[in-house]
């Protein structure tokens, strides 16, 4: 008698349940920061200073991103104004090894595109644009898990 062959398990791969802390921002550490000038003359500096990604159960997300944005009239020395903080709920997908973040337009999320990056392990990898200025900029983010985060 044939013994019947074991099933492969059909469960989709998907990131742990856990918190993301950013790493690195187009390859460089954080704090990451971003110079523009506008047609005017006006200096725009945005920096990033850190995001933690949270992958929740039922496909939901939490983003919390701190950040400042200072600027300059032409000619002036730009400054360092303080760090804000901007938070962002919605939900996830996968397919394969990509993960697609839909923000909630009323957690948050109003204004954001939907993002499309990857994942391996304990590492996420999602581009995102911001404006800064009147000059708009890709980057991409890197955030890999950190159970120490609570």
């Amino acid at each position: 008698m044939a013994v019947p062959a074991k099933s492969k398990s059909t469960r989709a791969v998907e990131p742990a349940i856990a918190n993301y802390l950013s790493s690195r921002i187009n390859g460089k550490r954080l704090p990451y920061g971003d110079r523009a000038t506008d047609d005017n003359g006006v200096q725009y500096r945005v920096e990033f200073d850190e995001m933690i990604l949270s992958i929740r159960a039922k496909h939901e997300f939490r983003a919390s991103l701190r950040y400042r944005q200072t600027l300059a009239a032409k000619g002036q020395m730009i400054g360092r104004d303080p760090l804000q903080k901007m938070t962002v709920y919605g939900t996830w997908t996968t397919a394969g090894n990509l993960i697609r973040f839909v923000p909630d337009p009323k957690r948050g999320g109003e204004g954001l595109r939907i993002l499309n990056g990857t994942f391996n392990g304990g590492t996420i990898e999602v581009p995102f644009d911001y404006r800064n200025g009147s000059v708009s900029r890709r980057a991409n983010v890197v955030v890999i898990r950190n159970d120490n985060i609570i």
